[in-house]
């Protein structure tokens, strides 16, 4: 994983899984992990997607959506 913290916490969870795909991870939201570390790793996950587009495409986004980073 990228993040060296993930496998550490996240894999020796419960519901938790390691897909093939580089930087996917899959959860099961059973009460396992944190709200609060699934909604960081949610910010994240948005804010990764987000900037992989031009900067007029996250302005056109950012202005249609109620996320804000």
């Amino acid at each position: 994983m990228k993040y060296a913290w993930m496998d550490e916490y996240l894999m020796n969870k419960t519901g938790v899984t390691k897909d093939l795909k580089e930087e996917w991870n899959s959860i099961k939201p059973d009460g396992e992990v944190s709200d609060d570390l699934l909604m960081e790793m949610l910010d994240k996950s948005y804010a990764l997607v987000l900037h992989s587009f031009s900067k007029k495409r996250q302005q056109e986004i950012l202005l249609t959506t109620s996320c804000g980073l």
